[in-house]
């Protein structure tokens, strides 16, 4: 009686145990959504057309300078062509996107992204703090009057959008100084979680197949292929507000 008893009480911690790692995994993963991101697009590496603007082989076009800029120098240029902004200024928009996506590399802060507003005819280049040194606002503004404006106003923002991206790269690869080793954000790119609450996630995950008998590990299949798909992530974020601004 007393070993069953003991066996029925150490299950009990188990599941106790269980429950509180499981629960606090979830909130770290799933947190309430932040006010300040209301509104805000999430953006992936690199370019994103969300206003369809953009011809065919244009995004990928653009993706692939990002990537070599990346790839040199590990800084990150996020591109976002939407049709509005509203309710937002393009500056608190542009800025907020930059925060809610991360991007640059985490301690680092190497990150550009550059939005463009189709129908509210709006520009703004947001550079992240470790790249205000070589993408000052006056120069920023300067690329974007001699590679941007010129080809916008003719109605052609793909080949705009293309030799933008690619001036502010070559900057960025021949001037820059920072951290080229690159510091992601987490130990698995495309999953916020940190080294501690990846612990408290093995902990859960290996009581639960203890408990069910590897059970648990069918729908954790399912969810990893799930996540799998979401695409890559951003590790930065940290912006002052630099770069340039502008009005088509």
């Amino acid at each position: 009686m007393r070993e069953n008893a003991r066996r029925a009480a150490a299950v009990i911690v188990v599941l106790l145990v269980l429950v509180v790692v499981v629960v606090g995994a979830f909130y770290i993963m799933f947190p309430a959504p932040d006010p300040r991101f209301k509104g805000i697009p999430t953006v992936y590496p690199y370019a994103n057309d969300n206003a369809g603007a953009l011809s065919p082989g244009y995004v990928e076009w653009i993706d692939d300078i990002c990537y070599s800029v990346d790839a040199q120098t590990s800084c990150e240029i996020a591109v976002l062509v939407v049709n509005t902004t509203q309710p937002y200024d393009i500056s608190y928009f542009a800025l907020r996107t930059f925060q809610k996506n991360g991007i640059g590399n985490k301690g680092v802060d190497n990150g550009v992204l550059i939005v463009v507003a189709t129908e509210d005819g709006t520009w703004k280049v947001e550079v992240g703090y470790g790249l205000m040194g070589i993408l000052t606002g006056a120069r920023v503004t300067n690329l974007v009057d001699t590679y941007f404006i010129p080809y916008y106003q003719v109605g052609n923002l793909d080949d705009g959008l293309v030799d933008l991206t690619a001036s502010i790269g070559n900057i960025i690869v021949s001037e820059y100084t920072g951290d080229t080793s690159g510091s992601p954000a987490y130990p698995v790119s495309w999953i916020p979680l940190e080294w501690w609450q990846w612990l408290l996630v093995l902990i859960a995950v290996g009581a639960g197949g203890v408990l069910t008998r590897g059970r648990i590990f069918i729908p954790l299949i399912w969810i990893v292929q799930l996540l799998g798909r979401s695409g890559g992530k951003f590790g930065g974020g940290r912006s002052g507000g630099g770069g340039g601004r502008g009005r088509v």
